[in-house]
């Protein structure tokens, strides 16, 4: 039976948008099954007392020089969003609509693409809206499902899962009883997917 890779994601993150550039091919290198689990990164920073970089002058100062490094050193494009930050919470609503929809890795795919590619804000409801029709969801119901009681439950019940298994911030990666935090961290993800195969 292969291995679980579970990639805990919110899109608002610059390193979790480099680590969805390269999760694909990685859970495909190793023969993994890739899970994509939808949280709110705002949520785990609240519950856990953790901050945003960008809420740390130094760290603030430090960010987009790393992403870019990163992105270089991966060879795929990065643009920061002008809106930056922008609010994700209606963004990961929509997830969970995708992933009850079947479409959770093709929005995931076309929210990242929107947000750290075309540099779009992804709490502008039309923004989300075409990211939605691209991932193949009708656009009238998924905006309506994105403001159900239900949805919104899900989503801070996903998030406090993921605080509960020890996640603090994003990108946060499972492996059975292992967890893992940051894009960086992907070489040892890789290394123990090889091992349990």
């Amino acid at each position: 039976m292969p291995a679980t890779l579970e990639y805990c994601f919110d899109f608002i993150s610059p390193y979790t948008y480099l680590a969805a550039t390269q999760v694909e091919d990685l859970a495909k290198r190793t023969g993994a099954k890739l899970v994509y689990r939808p949280v709110f990164l705002g949520g785990i920073f609240k519950e856990t007392g953790n901050q945003a970089p960008m809420n740390i002058p130094k760290k603030a100062a430090y960010l987009p020089g790393d992403v870019q490094a990163w992105a270089g050193h991966y060879g795929v494009p990065l643009t920061f969003p002008a809106s930056f930050p922008f609010n994700t919470v209606r963004a990961m609503r929509g997830a969970l609509v995708a992933e009850r929809e079947g479409k959770l890795p093709a929005y995931t795919k076309a929210g990242f693409k929107s947000a750290w590619v075309d540099g779009k804000d992804l709490g502008d409801l039309e923004v989300l809206a075409e990211v939605a029709t691209s991932a193949g969801l009708d656009r009238e119901k998924f905006l309506a499902a994105i403001e159900e009681p239900g949805i919104k439950e899900a989503l801070k019940e996903r998030t406090a899962e993921a605080v509960e298994r020890g996640a603090f911030g994003l990108p946060t990666f499972f492996v059975g009883g292992e967890m893992f935090w940051g894009n960086d961290r992907l070489v040892l993800v890789e290394e123990l997917l090889k091992k349990s195969k």
